[in-house]
């Protein structure tokens, strides 16, 4: 067989298939959209170069029309599958060009042939074309390789211009021919264009495919480098949990020994009044025993005597149970500060209190007046750290009234449900807390007393805000302070 030009345009066809299989085959463990685009319009190019080398065998709507189609789908799904190595630069622009060049060439070609039947110009108007449409795969070479030197796109830009320059070489020849009395006849432009076409379709399909390989592994290395940030990003978190554990324990302990400090500071003022609150039980148990003491050494009466027995019994049982109480609640109060969550009523825990602050209340001639809800409010919570802030606000409401204060003193507390929520109020018409302090009262270390130490009310909200409640106050110069803390109904154990 000798050969001629369409013996080796049947050769240009089955590289175009072999090549754009190969590839196929090689990366369809990717699943690529962009590898089937690219191989499929290879192959689409490859049967429109085998019905361009038959006229005369095939039918002329074949040739003219079919053939040009898929020529033109395939150079367009080949363009489109490189630029997508571009994204996500916008490429819609470059997407229209395409469409619009392709519609015009395809009406001139088809007006060329069938119309015209100008056969010698429709082909130098499809070299031309080609010519020209093919030298975008120069340009995307060249944009790639200005994003990232690699050898695929060196590949690409040299497959480009020797694909452009061959078309244009037969452009040129055909052109200086003026006519082709045999399509196929041998020449030296028909020779440039086939070697070209060898070259360059093997040169762009191995660019094609060494720059999806480039992307796929530089990619890897992205996952692989972002998966090793990760795992640091989790270590990280772990030892910054760690130390977030270490400094919740400290601020924990912070508080606890705050809790002591506060207690202490709050012991002073109590202990005076208490050991006289404290004697008066202890004095009836005394005159009772002596009571008991002297009847027994008397004879006479028995009856009236065992009845005066009684007596002094019931009252020594109920001076006893008064002085318990008292040492108990201290007991509970100024404890070592450990968490001890339990139910309790909050009424129950208002009374404990306000039975320590009597004698205070008594010696400073102030009227207390309690309101208490009359249904159980049952709280489950640290008993010992919320009657540390009902103290610190019957002590702050005491210490509300100066020494040159005239007129009645009055504190009122209540107590009652709301929206499930506890809600306790301290009232006092005291003197009102400075302006110049009020929007910085519950932060730590921030006192308007003399010989205040500014821990009460900044514990006191912690320990609100730890029981998942609220705590805040009006006031007026002058005219009074109320305290409002409200705390959730529940029995459920709460963490903190």
């Amino acid at each position: 067989m000798n050969l001629d030009a369409q013996t080796t345009i049947f050769m240009i066809c089955f590289v175009y298939l072999i090549l754009h299989g190969a590839i196929w085959l090689a990366l369809q463990e990717y699943r690529s959209h962009q590898v089937k685009l690219w191989c499929i319009s290879g192959i689409f190019s490859g049967v429109a170069v085998v019905l361009l080398s038959m006229r005369g065998q095939v039918s002329e709507f074949l040739f003219l029309y079919v053939a040009q189609l898929l020529m033109l789908v395939g150079n367009w799904g080949r363009m489109v599958a490189l630029r997508m190595y571009l994204l996500p630069k916008p490429q819609g622009h470059a997407y229209k060009l395409y469409n619009l060049a392709c519609a015009i060439y395809f009406i001139l070609f088809v007006y060329l042939m069938a119309v015209l039947d100008a056969n010698w110009e429709a082909l130098l108007l499809f070299n031309a074309f080609y010519a020209v449409l093919c030298f975008d795969y120069f340009r995307i070479g060249l944009k790639l390789h200005k994003i990232r030197e690699s050898l695929g796109a060196k590949l690409l830009i040299w497959g480009g211009l020797i694909l452009s320059g061959s078309l244009a070489m037969r452009t040129i020849g055909v052109a200086m021919a003026g006519t082709i009395d045999d399509l196929y006849a041998p020449s030296w432009h028909q020779a440039v264009m086939v070697v070209g076409q060898f070259m360059s379709i093997t040169l762009m399909n191995i660019a094609f495919l060494r720059i999806f390989l480039e992307l796929a592994e530089q990619q890897k290395l992205s996952v692989a480098h972002e998966l090793t940030l990760t795992n640091e990003r989790a270590e990280a978190m772990q030892r910054n949990s760690l130390s977030l554990r270490q400094l919740l324990d400290e601020r924990e302990e912070i508080i606890r020994q705050l809790t002591l400090i506060n207690k202490t500071a709050g012991m002073g003022a109590l202990v005076a009044s208490l050991a006289h609150e404290l004697n008066q039980p202890l004095s009836v148990i005394q005159t009772n025993a002596d009571m008991i003491d002297l009847v027994l050494k008397d004879q006479d009466g028995k009856l009236s005597h065992v009845t005066k027995i009684d007596k002094a019994l019931t009252n020594l049982y109920k001076a006893n149970q008064r002085a318990a109480t008292i040492i108990n609640t201290l007991r509970n109060m100024f404890g070592q500060g450990r968490k001890t969550v339990s139910e309790f009523d909050f009424n129950e825990l208002v009374n404990d209190v306000l039975v320590l602050c009597q004698p205070t209340l008594h010696q400073h001639a102030i009227d207390i007046q309690v309101q208490l809800d009359s249904q159980v409010l049952n709280l489950t919570g640290d008993k010992s750290q919320l009657q540390q802030v009902f103290l610190n606000l019957i002590t702050n409401a005491i210490e509300a009234f100066p020494p040159s204060f005239e007129g009645a003193k009055n504190i009122t507390v209540k107590t009652h449900l709301e929206n499930k929520q506890i809600v306790m109020s301290v009232v006092d018409n005291g003197s009102g807390i400075a302006p110049e302090i009020e929007a910085s009262i519950f932060e730590l270390l921030r006192t308007n007393k003399e010989t205040g130490m500014g821990i009460g009310l900044w514990l006191s909200k912690t320990i609100v805000d730890a029981h998942q409640g609220s705590i805040h106050f009006t006031t007026r110069e002058n005219q009074g302070t109320r305290f409002v803390v409200s705390l959730p109904l529940t029995t459920e154990v709460m963490y903190f």
